[in-house]
């Protein structure tokens, strides 16, 4: 489920914007996110049509952002309509649809707090790292019964999960989920940006369905403690076989990456750690090629 919906992410702009048309700056870093938001997540037009008005001069005239309404509870209820039917429960789709549309809608993910600094890859430009928040289910209890729901034929704990799951996200307890979008501004300041949304996006779609995340969990229980951080130990565990697969002569940058690891777990949290696995999970994935599976 997790790389259709992040490919949506790529659709979201029309275009790089065009640095020497940029506008003066009216936007700041956290109001340019929370608008971001709320077109990207909360199908909000009117949200939409501020950030493009905002930004059609960086973009030569043209919307800059592009959402299609509905397309990312779409994306989710699809995915969903198969748990159902391998759980024996009779799917439907407009309902789900709802279900998601409604939990985006709630997701309020909101700025909290930015810092500016300077580009170190463009001269005379600056980013905003924006910090946020925002408010989704808290599925932590229903994670138990999808553990359950994988073993043997039986459907009744399948069943009991799609119900529980269902409750959980439509009335269940809320929690905070938070993270950081790094927005770009032009070399004049004249607005602030974004071209790749999955930090913001992705928080929000593994708390919604965080099913790749709980079979990760599953997998990383059994892979040889290393770190003593499971994500980090699954990971070293599956990006150690497939070098071995496709370029033994490097797994020496294995082990020099397994040694970073156990160094920085003294100095970080199990959850820092688990983070930190989990943005190194994407660029080891970039390396592996059909062979590791």
């Amino acid at each position: 489920m997790k790389t259709p919906i992040r490919g949506l992410l790529a659709t979201a702009l029309l275009c790089a914007p065009l640095f020497a048309a940029a506008a003066p700056a009216q936007l700041t870093p956290e109001q340019t996110f929370d608008l971001y938001a709320r077109a990207l997540l909360e199908d909000d037009a009117a949200a939409t049509r501020t950030l493009n008005d905002a930004l059609k001069p960086a973009f030569d005239g043209q919307d800059s952002v592009t959402p299609v309404p509905g397309m990312m509870a779409q994306a989710l209820a699809e995915p969903w309509q198969t748990v159902l039917a391998v759980a024996g429960v009779k799917g439907d789709p407009a309902a789900a649809e709802a279900m998601y549309t409604k939990a985006l809608k709630a997701s309020q993910c909101r700025a909290t707090r930015s810092t500016v600094e300077d580009n170190e890859f463009v001269d005379d430009q600056k980013i905003a790292k924006v910090d946020f928040s925002c408010q989704l289910a808290d599925l932590g209890s229903v994670q138990p019964l999808f553990l359950a729901s994988l073993t043997g034929e039986d459907k009744a704990p399948r069943a009991r999960f799609t119900e529980a799951y269902t409750q959980a996200l439509q009335s269940g307890p809320r929690k905070a989920v938070t993270g950081t979008l790094t927005l770009y501004t032009a070399k004049d300041k004249g607005y602030w940006y974004s071209s790749n949304f999955d930090d913001l996006v992705g928080p929000v779609l593994d708390a919604l369905a965080p099913f790749d995340g709980w079979m990760q969990d599953v997998e990383a229980a059994k892979a040889p403690k290393v770190t003593g951080v499971p994500a980090c130990d699954l990971l070293l565990q599956q990006h150690r076989s497939c070098v071995a697969k496709i370029a033994p002569d490097q797994i020496s940058g294995v082990d020099a990456m397994a040694e970073e690891l156990k160094a920085k777990t003294q100095v970080m949290s199990t959850e820092e750690m688990t983070q930190e696995c989990k943005a190194l999970r994407p660029m080891a994935e970039m390396m592996w090629t059909d062979a590791c599976a």
